[in-house]
């Protein structure tokens, strides 16, 4: 796997609660988890990565496996996330290896295009199921969008949790999922440039 050690480092906070597509804003959130970098590659690299998850044991130490429960109509199969596909992060928050991993029940349920001026590219939303929605909800939001420099590319990920449970989440887990986000950003930026570098010289 690629070094850490990079010009465009991430950038992951714990912050004030922000709103999300599903839940919008909610008297009952108890914080956002945000990490954004900066990658030197086009959008649709960085997108196909996040979708296909069958590159995710290649790139990323923080979910190193996914398993979709179903798939929509015609991708029986697949490996590829979509609006509807219900799947399982396999998750390794302690960053141990097998003994830690944790399951966590997702649902897709947006990919659309970003529009906004200075903001050209894609949306990818997924909600956390594993929990009654009155206990814990979460929603993870990826924004894919052209950078300020040429051939640069900002992915900015965050996700905002409420209920009562995600208020032990925050004191428990808060600072290590601030540091995985940010592991995953960077995981990701260094596997999508190394592919990007690999096509290059290709070509």
């Amino acid at each position: 796997m690629p070094s850490s050690s990079h010009v465009n480092e991430v950038k992951s906070v714990l912050i004030a609660p922000l709103p999300t597509p599903h839940w919008g804003s909610q008297s009952g959130a108890a914080f956002t988890v945000r990490a954004t970098v900066t990658v030197k590659a086009p959008a649709q690299p960085i997108l196909d990565a996040l979708l296909d998850t069958s590159t995710w044991p290649q790139w990323n130490n923080f979910v190193p496996r996914a398993s979709l429960s179903n798939s929509p109509e015609g991708s029986k199969g697949s490996t590829r996330l979509q609006p509807g596909t219900i799947f399982t992060e396999h998750v390794d928050m302690a960053g141990r290896g097998r003994s830690t991993i944790v399951k966590m029940r997702l649902l897709m349920t947006t990919l659309d295009d970003l529009t906004e001026p200075g903001r050209r590219g894609h949306k990818v939303v997924w909600l956390g199921k594993g929990y009654p929605d009155w206990a814990l909800r979460s929603e993870r939001v990826h924004e894919i969008y052209q950078g300020d420099a040429e051939g640069e590319t900002v992915y900015d990920v965050y996700e905002t949790f409420s209920g009562p449970l995600a208020w032990f989440v925050k004191v428990f887990v808060g600072k290590a999922l601030v540091n995985r986000f940010g592991q995953w950003n960077g995981e990701l930026r260094d596997f999508v440039e190394a592919g990007s570098r690999q096509q290059a010289e290709v070509n």
